[in-house]
């Protein structure tokens, strides 16, 4: 046990290390609260640190830490108390960061530390430097990149110099939030080094994330998502989720090749932009029911807005939700579900595309992503040979595909793309055509598919009187197989 010097109340004994006497002792001496409710004095506290006869233990030096004034502090840090920076440095990692923002925490701190550090020997000034390397000051900031000068060299660190000792100043040098530190920090985070420097160097760029220049810093962050160290990736991935419109890099990385585990983490990043819908409708702006279905369990498995807009409508009614999500996702997207490459693709989905661009604009700026109209995806176009393949196996009958009459080079090159796909001619038909009507039933046998998603006009006159050996496959969202695709491939779209 230690005397202890001045105040009456703890005059006695200081308890011991580690007991729970010793931690009470310290809790009011940093309160400054003595018995029966007086003010514990500071100065022979003081007095026996600066003497030597109490020593600097780090506890002693975390109960004091707020209530030392900047005199007290040249005091203790000019007398034997400071003779080792290993406590001082224990203790301030324990405190400052608690006191750092505090507006007098530098006044008092600053200017005694930079003088403690300039005239400490070598090792001890590089513990010294990570203390202060928690105050923000140009000066730190100086001190920083002149200890960290050997890392900055492209081949590393020179043989000679000690690589360990440095590394706590990386993080700390992106603490001080100069933009100009992105480069070395994002240059060692990058390079071929150990790893406790890449790490480190990371860890110093998420310090000072808010202050980099946000191209460089995206570009970079990007290139560390897909690093072969899963934990570098995955801090690198994190990190890119915090920028300001974030969401975007996020989901460009969808398309990257990425460590399973650090895809699935950008998996749970990304936030889904809400949908819209873009279908064809029946008269009068009517929507069948099994779109709307589509809708509603869509939805729920993206947890984001979904919604339908019908060609033959007036846009639906965006509410707060749907923007509110929309902002959390920075942005939105419009999904036309069309099958062919006809007049509402080319000349109504353009109009349409501009016009919620102009409300998205009008709802904070957000961007607006147009995807290809649904016929066009390789993913379904593929369900879409497989499933009229399987049907007409089943058959045993020869397939054919009815769409509605299409005019224009553009349209007849996609025709005939998708003949090739699915492996059987097309034909177009009329919405009023019946069965009976096609040329391809006055040859025997037939199986037909009309390219609508739920039941039109045409589906439903080709029903109407059909007779063996023809029949009519259902509309595409019937058929469980191509329902499921289409679910799945909006499901995963960003």
């Amino acid at each position: 046990m230690v005397p202890h010097p001045g105040a009456r109340e703890a005059e006695p004994l200081l308890a011991e290390s580690g007991s729970e006497a010793r931690w009470r002792q310290l809790q009011r001496l940093r309160r400054g609260a003595g018995a029966a409710g007086g003010t514990l004095a500071l100065e022979p506290w003081i007095a026996a640190l600066a003497s030597g006869a109490l020593p600097a233990e780090v506890d002693l030096l975390a109960a004091l830490w707020a209530r030392l004034d900047r005199a007290a502090l040249s005091r203790l840090l000019a007398s034997p108390a400071a003779a080792q920076a290993g406590p001082w440095l224990l203790a301030g990692q324990l405190e400052l960061p608690a006191l750092a923002s505090q507006p007098g925490t530098r006044a008092i701190w600053l200017e005694p530390l930079l003088q403690r550090q300039a005239v400490a020997p070598a090792a001890e000034a590089l513990l010294w430097l990570q203390l202060l390397g928690q105050l923000r000051d140009p000066r730190v900031a100086a001190l920083l990149r002149q200890r960290l000068a050997p890392l900055a060299v492209p081949t590393g660190p020179a043989p000679a110099t000690p690589l360990e000792p440095l590394l706590p100043l990386l993080p700390l040098l992106g603490l001080q939030r100069e933009p100009s530190d992105h480069a070395l920090l994002l240059h060692l985070a990058l390079a071929p080094a150990p790893m406790a420097v890449r790490r480190a160097a990371l860890e110093g760029v998420a310090l000072g994330l808010s202050s980099w220049p946000l191209p460089p810093l995206v570009a970079g962050l990007h290139t560390l998502v897909a690093d072969l160290d899963p934990g570098l990736a995955a801090a690198a991935l994190d990190l890119l989720a915090r920028l300001p419109q974030g969401q975007r890099p996020l989901r460009r990385l969808l398309r990257r090749s990425l460590h399973p585990a650090v895809r699935a983490r950008l998996r749970r990043r990304v936030r889904p932009t809400p949908l819209v819908l873009l279908v064809h409708g029946r008269q009068g702006g009517v929507i069948p029911p099994e779109l709307q279905a589509l809708a509603a369990e869509l939805a729920h498995r993206r947890a984001a807005p979904v919604l339908l807009q019908a060609l033959t409508a007036e846009a639906p009614a965006a509410d707060e939700a749907f923007w509110a999500a929309a902002r959390r996702a920075d942005g939105l997207s419009l999904v036309p579900l069309l099958l062919l490459p006809g007049g509402h693709v080319r000349c109504d989905l353009p109009a349409i595309a501009a016009a919620w661009r102009r409300r998205a604009q009008a709802a904070g700026a957000l961007p607006l992503r147009r995807l290809p109209f649904l016929g066009a995806w390789p993913r379904w176009q593929a369900a879409l040979a497989a499933a009229l393949a399987g049907a007409a196996a089943a058959a045993d009958a020869p397939a054919r595909w009815l769409h509605h009459p299409l005019e224009g080079p553009l349209a007849g090159r996609f025709l005939h793309h998708l003949a090739v796909v699915l492996g059987c001619p097309g034909e177009a038909a009329p919405y009023s055509a019946a069965a009976a009507d096609l040329a391809c039933c006055a040859r025997g046998p037939a199986l037909l598919l009309p390219l609508t998603l739920a039941a039109n006009r045409l589906s439903e006159s080709l029903t109407l009187g059909v007779q063996p050996p023809v029949a009519v496959l259902p509309p595409l969202l019937e058929i469980p197989a191509l329902r499921q695709v289409l679910l799945t491939a909006l499901e995963d779209l960003p």
